[in-house]
């Protein structure tokens, strides 16, 4: 089911990083620019909780589910298991990757790595994908790291070779061609996408960033 190529351009979105707008409408301009790649991530002060955040969820899925793209959940594994997303990404805190994996065999899951010694200390055999950074310092995510640069991604690069990485962490459109040319299979993107006054034409420049680099 899990392809490197679904990294490529990965959007992860809740209502608390969508500056008030309706998330419903901010991802499906999303999938009609061409992401391929979603993850709902709703955390944070305000973010919904209990049998509305499950029916927002299964509005999403169904949404991707038209544009054939996955539907990741951040972190709740209990709601991937009760809607059947499409898989989870879970951070350094969030849970044993190994039990994970025994609850989810057929899933997709990532692991948000920051550093080498986070690397070291995971289980990566057991997840199919590593979102590396944060690249830049970000303001999307308040429990993310400190910066890591093009540098430190081109080290997380060396050490996992094997692993399909997808970049996170301030990263926008002008980014992406360094990132590509580091090796790394994606970027994922909050504020860039979520944010933008024109999210389809954004979201299809940067698949246009990807076509640039390889030609």
């Amino acid at each position: 089911m899990f392809n490197k190529e679904l990294l490529k351009l990965y959007f992860i979105c809740g209502t608390t990083t969508c500056l008030g707008k309706d998330l419903y409408t901010v991802v499906e301009d999303a999938l009609k620019g061409g992401i391929t790649l979603f993850q709902f991530r709703e955390k944070g002060k305000g973010a919904l909780e209990g049998k509305e955040k499950v029916e927002l969820a299964v509005k999403i899925q169904d949404l991707c589910k038209k544009y054939n793209v996955p539907f990741i959940v951040n972190d709740d594994i209990e709601l991937a298991l009760e809607i059947d997303a499409d898989g989870v990404h879970v951070g350094q805190g969030d849970g044993n990757v190994e039990k994970i994996r025994k609850l989810l065999p057929d899933k997709i899951i990532g692991l948000s790595v920051g550093n080498e010694e986070e690397l070291r200390e995971s289980k990566i055999e057991f997840v199919d994908y590593i979102g590396v950074g944060p690249v830049h310092s970000t303001i999307s995510k308040n429990d993310a790291g400190g910066a890591i640069g093009y540098k430190g991604l081109k080290k997380m690069r060396k050490l996992a070779p094997e692993i399909p990485i997808v970049a996170i962490g301030g990263i926008k459109k002008e980014d992406i061609k360094n990132i590509a040319a580091i090796g790394v299979e994606g970027v994922s993107i909050i504020s860039a996408i979520s944010y933008s006054e024109s999210i389809k034409q954004t979201v299809e420049q940067m698949i246009n960033e990807y076509k640039n680099y390889v030609e």
